[in-house]
C-alpha cells in the first residue's frame, strides 16, 4: 500500500523565492552595467593619452624650421593645407572610426635654470602640451614634452 505525502512547496513560497532571486540578479546586473561604462570611459581615456604620446613623438622626430615670430603658436599652424587631418601637425586624426581633435599649447621659458647659463629659447626648445579630445568632448588625454627648432 502506497502512502501519498502532501509535502512540497506552496505557491507563496515559490513566488517569494523567485522575487528574492530576481532582486539579487537585478542588483548584480546594475554592477555589470556600471563596470562596463567605466571600462568604456577608461578605454577612451587610454586611447586619447596614447594618441597624444604618438603625436608628440612625431613632433619630436621632425624638428621645426626656425621662423621669425614671437608667437609660438605659429609653429603649429599650417595655413597652406585646408584639410585639418592633413595639416602638419594635424588638428584632427581618425582612429577606430572616430575623429579626435588635437590642440597644441606651446611654452618657452625665458628664465635660466639653476646651474645653467641657458634658457629654453637659447637652446631652441619649445615645451609643448599635446591635448587629444574625443568625439564626445569630455574625454581628454595630454602629453607634454620638448620639441626642437632648427
Amino acid at each position: 500500500m502506497l502512502i501519498k505525502s502532501q509535502r512540497g512547496f506552496s505557491l507563496i513560497e515559490v513566488v517569494a523565492s523567485l522575487v528574492l532571486i530576481s532582486i539579487i540578479l537585478l542588483s548584480f546586473a546594475q554592477i555589470f552595467i556600471s563596470t562596463n561604462k567605466t571600462a568604456t570611459v577608461n578605454t577612451e581615456k587610454l586611447v586619447t593619452v596614447n594618441l597624444a604620446d604618438a603625436v608628440l613623438a612625431k613632433l619630436k622626430s621632425d624638428p621645426f624650421t626656425k621662423i621669425a615670430t614671437q608667437d609660438l603658436n605659429d609653429y603649429f599652424k599650417d595655413t597652406g593645407e585646408p584639410d585639418t587631418k592633413k595639416k602638419n601637425p594635424p588638428l584632427e586624426i581618425d582612429l577606430n572610426g572616430k575623429t579626435y581633435a588635437i590642440t597644441y599649447t606651446p611654452y618657452q621659458n625665458s628664465n635660466k635654470y639653476v646651474n645653467s647659463d641657458f634658457t629654453e629659447k637659447d637652446l631652441n626648445l619649445i615645451k609643448v602640451v599635446v591635448t587629444v579630445t574625443s568625439q564626445n568632448g569630455k574625454t581628454k588625454g595630454s602629453s607634454e614634452g620638448y620639441v626642437s627648432i632648427e
